[in-house]
């Protein structure tokens, strides 16, 4: 994604900048509200929304919260919301992350939606928001009283539980928008909580603020480190820390909501039995994925996979192959993004499209596709187990290549390979 800063002032912009390399990410800075980027924008950041004025020291303190928002490429409207600059790079990189997948998971819905009006397919029902909820988890403080009124206010619930096992059966037996983990008696069994909820598939999104005793650095840090999304300190107000929580929340959400209508959508254009698009919805989609790609300037890639059985592995028959060739498919669906488009070609073949990814990105995704499906074995037919090979060929879109032809490229060269090999 190309990130871009924009203040009036060039010290602003040249300050959040640093910042932002500081987080590992890399920002072209403008000044002025009307200088065109050399190379296009996918993330804008305002970074003097707060109208203070820049003078020596007092640059760093404008930058606490900054106005982010998805700049606007076609057929689509602004999404913004706030970052915190200065807060610490893990924090701003996770911040900048997240915007990045709300981008293009808002942008891949928008286009979705639109192939299946094309193709006469009635829209589905948006994810209906739920009520506000979120865990306080640990022993009782001040900042359960806090939470529990901003969430009164907003026309939410807050559940409590005192103890991390408690704690952990609540966020599996109900939903939650948030959580709040009272690190300050004691801080291992709540870090330990926090990194718990980032190996968790279901949990791993979801926004924590990490409670801790005044001076803790480490704990606080270490917060940072295992995804928290705030710090709170025991003996401070927490309306700052709240706040970029439940910034959070609506990030959350959003990302959420998006990736519910695209599944929604793709379910609608696909095959139930794999995950993957029909193939007259897909190619109609990937023609728009091209025409979109490049009125925007995004990178976009393409994935082409033929499953073979290994080099003298026993051939199953016809029946175990379908069987066998339907499992592999959807996995593939499950270990692309939402955001990706798929289909099968034939009884062996299987097309990714990837916006906004480049050729490297595309290639993890074929590797792990492989790599995971090369260790399933299925059965081939007398409980022996068929080893399966994988043929990856990747491109990326080129200026003025259409869909089909960025697709045709892909499958020709996994067929020259095949031929040599």
């Amino acid at each position: 994604m190309r990130i871009v800063v924009r203040a009036a002032d060039a010290r602003v912009a040249r300050e959040a900048q640093t910042l932002l390399a500081g987080a590992g990410i890399s920002a072209t800075a403008l000044a002025g509200p009307f200088r065109e980027a050399p190379d296009g924008e996918d993330i804008r950041i305002h970074a003097d929304e707060d109208g203070a004025e820049h003078t020596g020291s007092s640059v760093l303190a404008s930058l606490t919260a900054c106005r982010i928002e998805t700049a606007p490429v076609v057929h689509h409207h602004i999404q913004s919301g706030a970052i915190a600059l200065n807060g610490p790079p893990r924090l701003l990189a996770t911040q900048i992350d997240t915007w990045t997948r709300i981008a293009i998971a808002e942008e891949e819905r928008s286009r979705r939606a639109a192939t299946a009006h094309d193709l006469g397919i009635t829209q589905p029902e948006p994810l209906q928001p739920r009520k506000l909820r979120a865990l306080y988890i640990g022993a009782p403080s001040s900042m359960f009283l806090a939470l529990e009124r901003t969430l009164t206010e907003k026309g939410g619930l807050v559940a409590a539980a005192f103890t991390s096992y408690s704690g952990f059966d609540h966020l599996h037996d109900e939903p939650f928008d948030a959580v709040v983990l009272n690190g300050a008696n004691d801080p291992s069994t709540a870090l330990s909580l926090c990194s718990a909820l980032r190996r968790n598939a279901a949990l791993y999104h979801l926004p924590t603020l990490m409670l801790a005793k005044p001076g803790d650095t480490a704990t606080a840090a270490a917060a940072v480190d295992r995804g928290a999304s705030a710090i709170c300190s025991t003996l401070t107000p927490c309306d700052a820390s709240l706040g970029w929580l439940f910034e959070a929340v609506r990030r959350e959400r959003r990302r959420r909501a998006a990736e519910h209508e695209m599944r929604a959508l793709r379910d609608l254009m696909g095959d139930p039995r794999t995950g993957l698009w029909l193939r007259d919805p897909f190619e109609a989609h990937l023609a728009r994925l091209a025409k979109d790609h490049h009125a925007s300037g995004r990178p976009m890639s393409v994935v082409a996979l033929r499953v073979t059985p290994a080099i003298g592995a026993r051939e199953p028959s016809p029946e175990v192959w379908r069987k066998g060739f339907s499992e592999i498919a959807s996995l593939a669906a499950r270990l692309m993004r939402d955001a990706d488009s798929g289909m099968t070609i034939g009884g062996d073949l299987i097309a990714l499209a990837l916006p906004a990814a480049r050729l490297t990105n595309a290639k993890r995704t074929a590797e792990r596709i492989a790599s995971v499906a090369e260790c399933t074995a299925f059965a081939s037919g007398d409980g022996g187990a068929g080893p399966l090979v994988f043929e990856q060929s990747v491109t990326e879109l080129q200026p003025g290549e259409s869909g089909s032809a960025l697709l045709a490229r892909a499958l020709r060269a996994i067929e020259v390979e095949s031929i040599l090999a």
